[in-house]
């Protein structure tokens, strides 16, 4: 028996489908919907509060300044056309939806170099045609930043994202799941010529639907990372990394797994001609049950500035990642390949113009019942123009294409995308 037939057959899963067909589960959804209704409007309105005392007051370049408190509001409004919103090969449906983002970011000054941020932020989606979408998005950040006379920073905070998988048809629903993270930084110098960082963070995932609890986890991490300063611009370091993962372990053998992650690789300052960070270096996964993995291990985030005007922008990465049921993947892990590259020009400010390219290759572990090993190639570009007439106004207009190419015909689809944007940021 497979790991979705045992999930189906668990007791917890088909109480949940008996309350399902009830008449009380009907009025516990409704009333839900009201509520999330209500939240959503009360978010919108918070934002409008804030563009209408923006007109009032005056904002500042950094926004709404009020004794130790800073307001930093921002709403995007996105009008999106898709070919395909169910990313299907056999069920290709267009839609329209309309989407307000708004963004609220406070801060807390005790001191000049210690104070506290909140930030909120939520999507809250129409759709024309679909429904059974999930409507409203919320993600919320709490931290505390302290940095000392002598150079040492630390960081501490906690962050929520409540969000969905997306139906990938008709007859499907979305996936609600809630991520949660709790997680504590800290960079201390050693001297004149090296830095020392220590990273620990708690996080968990939980779905609000019992047949995906399969894709349940609790993951610890540690980081400790030593980085040489002496150097103009450019800073070496060596970074280890251990975490843990602990799977709802629904059917009999155990799925957790650790891993350890050596890198090393240079960052360069923000401020240089080329910015960001190069790593790489080799991982070692253990399982409790099923074979372990190792290989090469990748992450880079490089901006390097050709002109005034140009800019380029590259990304790449290898690492393991954890399959999810609910966004189709299939086994318990695969390994992750890819990048992309944004290169944006704004010779005629204030219009810029940026073309997008990524490349992802996702090889699961696991063999299928015919013996084969499942193999997702993606790809996507896009074009964007965007126009900013003011400091506080820009409008956009996107053009995205992608493909994922898979021996799993379930996960296969093109899909092209058109987007035009309206953004107020304060």
């Amino acid at each position: 028996m497979n790991v979705t037939e045992k999930a189906e057959h668990c007791p917890e899963v088909e109480e949940y489908q008996n309350i399902r067909s009830s008449e009380a589960y009907s009025t516990i959804t409704k009333w839900s919907h009201h509520v999330n209704t209500f939240k959503t409007l009360c978010f919108i309105a918070f934002q409008i509060f804030f563009v209408l005392l923006w007109y009032s007051n005056g904002f500042s370049e950094e926004g709404l300044e009020w004794n130790r408190l800073r307001f930093l509001p921002e709403l995007s409004i996105y009008e999106t056309y898709t070919d395909n919103v169910y990313l299907s090969a056999t069920d290709e449906r267009n839609d329209t939806i309309t989407t307000f983002s708004p963004k609220l970011s406070i801060d807390l000054a005790f001191a000049p170099r210690n104070y506290l941020t909140l930030r909120l932020e939520g999507d809250f989606r129409l759709y024309a045609h679909s429904e059974n979408f999930k409507k409203e998005i919320y993600r919320t950040s709490l931290f505390w930043t302290l940095t000392t006379g002598k150079g040492s920073t630390f960081q501490a905070g906690a962050r929520a994202d409540f969000n969905s998988y997306q139906p990938y048809s008709e007859r499907d629903d979305h996936k609600d799941y809630e991520d949660k993270e709790a997680y504590a930084d800290l960079l201390i110098p050693l001297g004149a010529s090296l830095n020392a960082g220590l990273r620990y963070s708690h996080l968990s995932e939980r779905f609000k639907d019992p047949l995906f609890a399969v894709d349940e986890f609790d993951r610890d991490t540690i980081t400790l990372k030593l980085i040489y300063k002496r150097l103009p611009a450019t800073a070496p370091f060596v970074e280890y990394t251990y975490y843990h993962q602990d799977n709802n372990d629904i059917i009999s053998s155990s799925l957790d797994f650790n891993t350890h992650l050596l890198l090393v690789g240079v960052q360069w300052e923000p401020a240089a001609k080329l910015s960001g960070f190069l790593k790489a270096g080799y991982y070692i996964s253990k399982f409790d049950n099923g074979e372990d993995s190792s290989g090469s291990a990748i992450d880079a985030d490089v901006i390097y500035r050709f002109s005034d005007a140009t800019h380029f922008k590259i990304n790449a990465f290898r690492r393991l990642a954890s399959s999810t049921r609910a966004a189709r993947d299939t086994g318990d892990f695969y390994v992750s390949t890819g990048g992309s590259m944004s290169v944006s020009n704004s010779r005629w400010d204030p219009l810029m113009m940026s073309l997008d390219i990524t490349y992802r290759e996702n090889k699961f572990e696991q063999k299928d019942i015919s013996g084969e090993t499942r193999e997702d190639d993606f790809f996507g570009i896009g074009i964007r123009a965007k126009y900013a007439p003011r400091d506080w106004l820009s409008f956009g207009i996107t053009y995205y294409y992608e493909v994922n190419d898979t021996n799993f015909a379930p996960a296969a689809y093109r899909a092209n995308r058109v987007q035009a944007s309206i953004t107020f940021a304060f």
